[in-house]
Order: structure tokens, then C-alpha cells, then sequence
């Protein structure tokens, strides 16, 4: 493990910045709740030991465990109907998951065949780059309004991975008591991109399997679901970027990736396809010029003139639309990475963001581990003191002392202002409740 990632290192952070006691506030949901204690965390040792079943009945309790085993991943489960730690000393059937928050993951290993930068199709080694994460931003877009507009959550918190993804919690409490059926459906509404492996993929849309394949058609233009025309709205513009020689996949500037693309074009136009293919690849060009987003403009506008905007719809869906882990959101006893855990590595801290700011999201501008802890070492020797060595200041105080120095504060306070929206609606939830005297009930997921 690096210098920059050391057990020294993680037990500094656990004892002065980890957010232990907005973490807690987060998956209780409400100051009265006991459902901390029956929560599973897992965490993952120096050496690849790997521990199950871990709870706790405080946020103190849990970084005095953090501090104490300085685990180089923390992941968070379900809430259990027995606390997860007696898991050796009670019966199976009694220690049964019941409510999780619905998750997505996604990772851009899952886009190695349409991204030639970085992956299995790259020599470079790297998992990410500016040229593919892009990718990332484009999936936090359109994952995000469908779960909006298409489901009516409202309570989305998404989370940089660390590396080469982004995590999304959904916390609607509508969306925490889903059965495995409900969450699977979910999941397959949110997929369209199947295939893989140089197959040709196959475009779904919600619980529809017709391929929309313009191949099939003819002359007459595919008819898209209303979700699939929403993320088009959303992909279109981006795509040029995403194709671009100077800063994105330069699709047009090399024959098998040209060759990819233009596939995409119907049966009809068998004959524009291979004029295209053989005149563009015979003009290579030198990468420095932007050959990418002058052949896709001219492409782009023939479509269009010629009345196949869908032809083009059908391409940026296959290359960009994104592509989920469908496992990791529908069992309820899936664990996923803890917001603001560190990456071993990278050392950079899984931030929470906002996702109409996700533009603004760089990989590799994050806080690391190393510098918040030399953040720390910044602050004023009565501060640290303070933080340090007085008994008498709560670890909350300790918290706040500290993180505000650092270049966690704006993540730490998008959280904490995450977690007051959440709890206001989880309270509002509690009061219809007790009026109607069902503490059950729900609001209904809208159909689709």
C-alpha cells in the first residue's frame, strides 16, 4: 500500500473527519429510530479480510470501531430484523433483510467496448481518463430524471466511487420498502443497452423487449419509448464531445471505430455506409485536427435532412446511454460503498454531489487522503487541541472543528443538507401515519 494510503493515515481521518455522526442521522432516518443497531455494515481489512455482519448502536460506537480496525472499505447493507452482529447466535430465519435503500452502480468497466481510452481496448492501464469519464456524467443525467420524472423520487444521493464510477442511494421512503420484484423491474426499466463483447447491442425499453433495430424496419423509422426520447434529449449534445478526436474516443478517426458506427446504419443505406467507410478511412488525418465532429456534423445532418433522427437516436444510445450493474440493485442483501470511505487505490475520498452540478465533477480533483490529513496538520495548534485533547468537547464539536478546515467541507455540508430534506419528508411521512393509524403505508411507486 502507498505512503499515501496507510493505516496511519485512515485512523487520522476515522478519528477527525469521517462523518460517523451525519452518517448515522442518514441511515436512521429519524432520531427515534433503533434501526442503526440492525444495520449491516461490512468492512474490509488490510490483507483482503473481508468482515460481515458488523452493526452498531451508536455513531460512537462506530468510529471507535473504525479507528480501531482502520478498514480500507466500508460498505453499507440492509436494515436487518435482528442486529447483524448476532448473526452466529441466532437462527437463520430470524436475521432476514427488510428495508434498503434502492441502488445503482455504475462503473465504466461496463462501457470498455465503446470506450478505447482507457479499459480492455486500451494499452495506456488506466481505468479512467477526461476523455471517458464523460461517460459517468452522462449516465448521472439520465438516471437521475428518469428516477425524478419517471418514478417521482426526490431523494437521490449520488456518490463519486473513488475511481471509475458513481453510486446512487435512492432514500425515498417509498423506495427503501421495495420487494426484490419491484427493485428488478425498476432496474430493467432503467436498462436499454444490452450486449457486449463485440455483439451488436440490443436496445429495451422499460418492460418492452422489441429490439429497436433499424435494420428490421426498413424504411420506417423505430418508435422509441417516451424514457428512451427523454435520455436522447439528454445524450444528443453531449455526444459530440464523447466523439471528439481532441478530447473524447475520435470514433471517426479510426477504421474499426468508424467501421463500429456507421453498422448502425440501416439496410437502405447500405450503399452511403460504404462510401463513407472507404472514403474516411482512406483520408486519415492527423489527430490533432478535429476529424471527429466535422464527419459526425455531416452525418448527423444527412440523417436528419433525410428523415432518420432516430438512426441517430439509435447510435448515441448504443455508445452513451447508461449501463447499469442490474445485481447490485435488486437484492436486498447487496452491500455498496459508504459515502465519504476511501479508496485504497486512489486515496480518494467518495464524495457526495450534486447531480445537476455533475459537470463539474473531476476524478482527479477530489480530496485525497493524504491532503486532507495535511489540511489537518494545518490548523492551529489551539484548534488542534481543541479537537484533540479536551474530554469535555463532544465528538460532534471534535467533528465540526475539524472538517471545516479541509477540502471535505463543501461535500460534508451537501450531505448534511441532503440528510435535512430527507429527514423532513421522512417526518411528514410519520405524521400521516399516525393520523390515518397505519404506520405502514406507503406512497405508491408510479406505475410504468
Amino acid at each position: 500500500m502507498e505512503s499515501t494510503f496507510s493505516e496511519e493515515l485512515l485512523r487520522v481521518y476515522y478519528r477527525r473527519l469521517f462523518p460517523c455522526n451525519l452518517l448515522t442521522q442518514w441511515l436512521t432516518y429519524n432520531s427515534r429510530s433503533s434501526g442503526l443497531s440492525k444495520r449491516e455494515f461490512s468492512f474490509t481489512l488490510n490483507g483482503d479480510i473481508y468482515l460481515r455482519y458488523q452493526s452498531f448502536d451508536s455513531s460512537a460506537d462506530l468510529r471507535k470501531e473504525l479507528v480501531k480496525l482502520c478498514p480500507i472499505k466500508i460498505d453499507i447493507g440492509a436494515v436487518y430484523s435482528n442486529a447483524p452482529r448476532l448473526h452466529r447466535s441466532i437462527l437463520s430465519s430470524s436475521l432476514k433483510p427488510e428495508w434498503k435503500e434502492l441502488v445503482f452502480d455504475i462503473d465504466l468497466t461496463d462501457y470498455d467496448e465503446v470506450r478505447y481510452c482507457c479499459g480492455e481496448q486500451s494499452t495506456s492501464g488506466s481505468p479512467v481518463c477526461l476523455r471517458c469519464w464523460p461517460l459517468a456524467r452522462s449516465a448521472v443525467l439520465c438516471i437521475d430524471r428518469a428516477l425524478r420524472e419517471d418514478f417521482g423520487f426526490q431523494h437521490l444521493l449520488w456518490v463519486y466511487s473513488g475511481r471509475r464510477g458513481v453510486h446512487c442511494w435512492v432514500c425515498d421512503r417509498s423506495s427503501r420498502h421495495l420487494d426484490q420484484t419491484s427493485r428488478t423491474a425498476i432496474a430493467e426499466y432503467l436498462t436499454l443497452v444490452r450486449g457486449g463483447n463485440g455483439k451488436k447491442p440490443t436496445l429495451t425499453a422499460g418492460n418492452f423487449s422489441k429490439s429497436y433495430d433499424s435494420h428490421a424496419h426498413g424504411n420506417i423509422e423505430p418508435i422509441f419509448h417516451p424514457c428512451v426520447d427523454a435520455a436522447c434529449d439528454i445524450l444528443m449534445h453531449r455526444f459530440t464531445t464523447y466523439c471528439s478526436t481532441a478530447n473524447g474516443q475520435n470514433l471517426f478517426g479510426n477504421k474499426k471505430r468508424l467501421d463500429k458506427l456507421l453498422s448502425f446504419l440501416p439496410v437502405e443505406l447500405k450503399d452511403l455506409r460504404e462510401r463513407l467507410s472507404d472514403e474516411w478511412s482512406a483520408d486519415v488525418q492527423d489527430n490533432k485536427e478535429e476529424v471527429s465532429t466535422k464527419r459526425w456534423n455531416t452525418l448527423r445532418k444527412f440523417l436528419k435532412e433525410n428523415g432518420r433522427a432516430n438512426v441517430l437516436k439509435e447510435i448515441v444510445l448504443n455508445f452513451t446511454y447508461p449501463r447499469l450493474d442490474v445485481n447490485v440493485s435488486t437484492g436486498l442483501n447487496h452491500l455498496l460503498k459508504s459515502p465519504f470511505c476511501v479508496h485504497p487505490k486512489t486515496g480518494h475520498i467518495c464524495i457526495p454531489f450534486n447531480p445537476q452540478e455533475v459537470d463539474k465533477l473531476d476524478p482527479f480533483n477530489v480530496p485525497t487522503l493524504n491532503e486532507l490529513v495535511e489540511q489537518l496538520s494545518s490548523v492551529t495548534n489551539d484548534e488542534h487541541d481543541c479537537s484533540n485533547n479536551d474530554e469535555n468537547i463532544s465528538s460532534n464539536d471534535k467533528h465540526l472543528l475539524s472538517f471545516k478546515n479541509t477540502s471535505l467541507r463543501s461535500s460534508i455540508e451537501y450531505f448534511e443538507t441532503f440528510i435535512k430534506h430527507v429527514l423532513k419528508a421522512e417526518n411528514s411521512c410519520m405524521n400521516v401515519d399516525q393520523v390515518e393509524g397505519n404506520p405502514d403505508s406507503f406512497k405508491p411507486i408510479p406505475a410504468f
